[in-house]
């Protein structure tokens, strides 16, 4: 948040903290480059004490900026979304006429910007190429902005019949689009559809001949553009053709799938054939295939899905069916399960097909009032399949809590070397049916086995929870606190007040090295002993192997240590910094302003301003030939702009 400004004028007062509390270091380092650069124009101020200017980009933008309710508010009207480049640049550029002297008139009545911002409103959402933050400079059609044409009306209304005629000639003569438009309009009054179709099909064979991508920093790619697929498929459906569509519907999701797999566009492919796929969807209950036939159709096409091409299905799906043909698809799936391929002895990819075709024939067996046969499917699926998961959770929603139990033990114990995924999820689904019945002292149990398994601040949390739910917190602490620290595990007995879980123990695929430091950190700072956190921190810096930590962890560290042992604290910040720096990016500088802005803060409560000082003069000394870092530096200083511009 910019801190509030009371003054009768609020700007003379900003600083580059501020500016960049307002905007972000980017944007600010973007707006003093224009300001520099002299694209500011015509800057006024109004009556009511705000700033409005002319600022080149892409194009030339009305740009406003005001203090409402002591807070920095901008409008502009680039299609940015948040506060722009183009209202840094005019603040600094008020700023420095400021510091220069220079008057700045008053906006007119009669000024056009004003006209401007009334109509433009403050609720765009897309973005230009200038504008973006992450130089991402092409949108796929999905997210241009949309024009309304509904302006036209009045104008074409006094035409005459023979005028609009020959405009709609000159239209097709002068653009492919709109002749082929009109072509299609003429196959589909006809009646004769199969140009169309054959249209629509070659040029989903061309579209999805090349794979899409982008090089977002070059500003080069190819997404392909499907919108003319889309626009024919919903016009074949308007006029009844809904079989054709589902028919081309299938080509474009093998055709499709195909694309989006060799694709590397941060699925812009994905988005226009989804978009496609929508419209077949919607002409599927139109189509002349029965009831039952149509949710095979739907259900295969789901099943051929790897992609999310096919998420439109939900409106098939929001259509009530009947019954009977619940039924039938029930039946015709299970015929399907029992001339499944032979699962190979890897499992996985035959299982996860299997599943999913199980999962349909449950939903179906559900909606038929066919209840009776889930349980024994899931049963003999879960053998084949290891699914017992899904089985276990089938019975915890009926409440046959003794057969689901006996169903994880049986389950862990066969997929507990194998897939340990799948035995974790059955741990998980103990516990919780253990909480449904409220037994706390087993899933206290359940949840020190959790630790002991993957000793880490939220397993000890958890079961911190529990214990002391159960009174026994203060007996366990220590012995799980000495597990940590030399690796002995706990026996039952007077000094471990929980039972055994019944659940076999695993084998560890690494030996764990002793003191876990990383984890009785993480405690420590919890638990807010900073005494301690220093302690393993030195610890662990004195292993010979795998002492490091990530930036984000010395970051934890440091903020933990920073009110009883500051100077340890900012050691630390200050290495991050020194790291990112030697980087030589923007964005690491930017990263590194934020420890050194801890850093400020900690001398800054010690009354050490002219430490601070020092130490920031010799950063920018060192690395005076970085001028983006002393840009994003100039943030770091309290100062007011205006005395240092």
């Amino acid at each position: 948040m910019v801190r509030k400004h009371k003054q009768t004028d609020p700007f003379e007062d900003l600083t580059w903290n501020d500016l960049t509390a307002w905007a972000g270091s980017k944007i600010v380092s973007r707006g003093k480059n224009y300001q520099r650069n002299g694209y500011v124009e015509d800057l006024a101020r109004m009556s009511d004490g705000s700033l409005i200017a002319w600022v080149e980009g892409t194009k030339r933008y009305a740009t406003k900026v005001l203090f409402e309710d002591g807070e920095l508010e901008s409008n502009c009207t680039c299609p940015y979304w948040d506060t722009c480049k183009h209202a840094v640049a005019m603040v600094v550029e008020y700023l420095d006429c400021l510091k220069q002297n220079v008057k700045i008139p008053k906006v007119t009545q009669k000024d056009r910007r004003l006209k401007l911002f009334d109509e433009f409103g403050e609720d765009e959402d897309w973005l230009d190429a200038d504008d973006d933050m992450n130089g991402f400079d092409d949108f796929s059609p999905q997210q241009k902005k949309v024009a309304d044409v509904s302006f036209l009306e009045p104008f074409l209304k006094k035409h005459t019949k023979a005028q609009l005629i020959e405009l709609t000639k000159n239209l097709a003569e002068c653009y492919p689009n709109v002749l082929e438009h009109l072509l299609d309009q003429i196959d589909l009054s006809k009646g004769t559809v199969n140009n169309m179709v054959d249209a629509v099909r070659n040029e989903i064979m061309e579209l999805s001949s090349e794979p899409g991508w982008q090089n977002y920093w070059r500003g080069e790619g190819y997404t392909p553009d499907y919108s003319r697929v889309k626009h024919r498929l919903e016009a074949l459906l308007d006029q009844g053709h809904a079989d054709e569509v589902v028919a081309l519907g299938e080509e474009l999701l093998t055709a499709g799938t195909s694309q989006v797999e060799i694709s590397d566009d941060n699925g812009e492919t994905y988005e226009e054939i989804a978009s496609c796929m929508n419209v077949v969807f919607r002409a599927l209950s139109q189509s002349s295939l029965s009831p039952a036939e149509q949710m095979l159709w739907a259900v295969d096409r789901e099943l051929e899905d790897q992609y999310s091409l096919c998420e439109g299905v939900k409106v098939f799906w929001e259509l009530k069916q009947k019954k009977a043909d619940w039924k039938k698809l029930a039946d015709d799936l299970l015929r399907r399960l029992k001339s499944f391929p032979k699962i190979k002895d890897d499992g996985l990819s035959s299982n996860y097909r299997r599943d999913r075709l199980t999962d349909w024939i449950i939903t179906a067996l559900d909606n038929s009032g066919r209840d009776g046969e889930i349980i024994p499917l899931c049963e003999k699926e879960a053998v084949k399949t290891g699914s017992y998961v899904r089985l276990v959770r089938m019975l915890m929603e009926t409440k046959q809590w003794k057969a689901a139990e006996q169903w994880i033990h049986k389950g862990i114990k066969a997929t507990q070397e194998k897939w340990p995924g799948i035995s974790s999820q059955l741990k998980t689904a103990l516990r919780e049916m253990k909480e449904k019945q409220g037994d706390w002292l087993q899933v206290a149990t359940l949840r020190a086995d959790d630790l002991f398994s993957d000793p880490t601040l939220q397993t000890f949390q958890e079961f911190q929870k529990t214990a002391r739910k159960v009174k026994v917190w203060t007996k366990v602490k220590p012995v799980v606190l000495q597990y940590l620290e030399i690796g002995k595990l706990p026996q039952s007995g007077s000094s471990w007040p929980l039972p055994e879980t019944g659940i076999p123990k695993t084998k560890e695929r690494r030996p764990r090295q002793f003191p876990l430091t990383e984890t009785l950190i993480d405690i420590a700072i919890y638990e807010k002993r900073p005494d301690d956190v220093i302690r393993w921190y030195d610890q662990r810096k004195s292993q010979k192997v795998g002492w490091w930590l990530s930036e984000f962890q010395e970051d934890k560290i440091a903020g933990a240590l920073a009110d009883k042992y500051p100077d340890r604290a900012m050691d630390i910040w200050k290495r991050l910094a020194t790291n990112l720096i030697a980087q030589v990016k923007p964005k690491a500088y930017a990263k590194a302003a934020v420890y050194l802005g801890k850093i400020q803060r900690v001398l800054k409560s010690q009354s050490k301003d002219k430490e601070w000082q020092i130490y920031l003069a010799k950063i920018r000394k060192e690395h005076a030939r970085k001028r983006k870092l002393l840009e994003i530096l100039d943030g770091l200083n309290d100062k007011r702009i205006v005395d240092i511009l």
